[in-house]
């Protein structure tokens, strides 16, 4: 009597346990199709030592891949920069542009990032100078004229971009940058 209670206590125990499985999780998907990520403004994600690309973008200037600040208006090649002599996007004219049309072989695209949004006339302005010597143009707001600028480098493409700073934003309160630092110092 003592045994049947003894397996009869053991059979309870065993139905009421749950059966665990050993196996091996997989985690990710490692078959065909699979989507990979890469972060193209790190370092160790250039191939060339000498691709400039941007980081940041802020009313002052740039800071680069290279964690060098450029101050002001910029054009920035693959792996040169240099002072862009234009104060704001009206000052943008078929002078201000022969920097890019005077290279040869004539840039794929030329990404020019405005400070600010402009009228459709001053854009297609500018487009026709470029367009008159066979250039294709994107013009947009400067931050996503950064990232545009920075995909197309990455792609390896002949690209150059003309880059106005930001103007700066007033606070939520009302208040501009300057007002700010002067009330949190």
């Amino acid at each position: 009597m003592i045994v049947t209670n003894k397996l009869f206590t053991l059979r309870q125990l065993l139905q009421n346990t749950r059966h665990f499985c050993n196996s091996a999780i997989k985690r990710s998907y490692d078959g065909p199709g699979r989507t990979i990520v890469n972060i193209i403004n790190r370092r160790d994600n250039i191939d060339s030592q000498n691709i400039i690309l941007i980081n940041e973008c802020i009313p002052m200037g740039f800071k680069l891949s290279n964690d060098v600040f450029v101050l002001g208006p910029v054009a920035i090649f693959p792996e040169t920069i240099l002072s862009w002599n234009v104060g704001s996007a009206k000052d943008i004219n078929e002078e201000s542009l022969s920097l890019f049309t005077a290279l040869h072989p004539t840039l794929d695209v030329i990404v020019l990032g405005l400070e600010t949004n402009y009228e459709y006339g001053k854009i297609t302005e500018m487009k026709k100078l470029l367009i008159k010597h066979n250039i294709r143009v994107e013009i947009l707001h400067v931050q996503q004229a950064c990232g545009i600028y920075n995909f197309l480098v990455s792609e390896r493409r002949y690209v150059a971009a003309g880059l106005i700073p930001p103007l700066p934003q007033k606070h939520k309160l009302g208040l501009k940058p300057a007002k700010m630092k002067e009330l949190t110092t």
